[in-house]
């Protein structure tokens, strides 16, 4: 997190970083609708930039002012349906409860694809939250955490910046873990954005797990790349991969250039694969690359977790 200099009531500066979902379980719904999941939740080296800005006099009695830029910006939401504003906006809710909260102004830069269950939204949500209990230390860790967690489900885990943590009730309670060393990966960006309720919907009965847990080893053993290789699951996998059968064509090449791991991430449509050295990773770049002549997704080279 950048300290606060340089423009003109500019607060700080923080990078918000993508995930994946190394596994994802999805159990049976629960009293409230929604399905009970686990999840294990690693940070990545792509990010988006958050900066936090006091807005000027002008905007005595408070507000949220938001700007995008970079090369993901398009079809972003500007306005309070953006998780930063909503994140900003119930920060404000509880740290300022009788009186007029400050104004500030959000700009952000996206480089993160949006609807492809990297958590872009969730990462700047969290970033945002950062900054704004930096300058405003008005509530405790805990109670941040908690609001984290009304603006969405992976936001808890954005704003903690742990690099690896094991998520339960939809990523609201969190179990951060030590990370095995980050090892090079690759994401595959697809221009499909897949809805994540959509992704819910498209569940077969047999696609959620009745039960309400599963087996894993100790924390200890997840920091060891051999047992998280064993680990590798996403039950919206396969009802994702049906309704688009590109992704699931693109996902049979990115195997078979026998990552370490490999999968879709989230409800999708992003995939990824896990190499054990830069040298793999190159590899499986120039086959992916030779074999789709031309017509391949992004590839974006990333470490994780970091």
């Amino acid at each position: 997190m950048t300290p606060a200099h340089g423009a003109p009531g500019l607060i700080g500066t923080a990078e918000a970083h993508a995930k994946i979902n190394l596994r994802h379980r999805v159990f049976a719904r629960d009293e409230t609708g929604f399905h009970g999941v686990e999840t294990l939740l690693a940070r990545t080296s792509l990010t988006d930039t958050v900066s936090l800005f006091e807005a000027g006099p002008e905007a005595a009695g408070g507000g949220v002012n938001l700007s995008l830029e970079g090369p993901r910006a398009a079809g972003v939401p500007e306005g309070p349906e953006n998780l930063c504003w909503r994140a900003a906006e119930r920060f404000f809710e509880r740290a300022f409860p009788k009186r007029a909260p400050p104004g500030v102004r959000i700009r952000l830069e996206k480089r993160i694809p949006m609807g492809s269950g990297l958590g872009g939204g969730s990462a700047d949500a969290g970033a945002t939250l950062r900054l704004l209990a930096r300058r405003w230390p008005r509530l405790e860790e805990r109670d941040v955490v908690e609001l984290a967690g009304e603006v969405g489900s992976d936001v808890p885990f954005a704003f903690t910046g742990v690099p690896m943590a094991l998520g339960w009730e939809r990523g609201r309670r969190l179990l951060p873990l030590r990370p095995p060393r980050p090892r090079p990966a690759l994401l595959v960006c697809s221009p499909i954005h897949v809805s994540t309720p959509e992704a819910y919907r498209w569940l077969g009965r047999g696609d959620a797990d009745p039960g309400s847990a599963s087996v894993l080893p100790g924390a200890t053993r997840l920091a060891d790349w051999e047992s998280l290789e064993r680990l590798i699951r996403n039950d919206l996998e396969a009802p994702v991969l049906a309704r688009h059968p590109e992704l699931s064509e693109t996902l049979a090449r990115l195997r078979s250039c026998e990552p370490a791991a490999a999968g879709m991430t989230g409800s999708g449509s992003a995939l990824f694969a896990v190499f054990r050295n830069e040298a793999e990773r190159s590899r499986a770049r120039h086959q992916l690359s030779a074999a789709a002549g031309g017509r391949m997704p992004e590839l974006v080279d990333v470490q994780l977790p970091v």
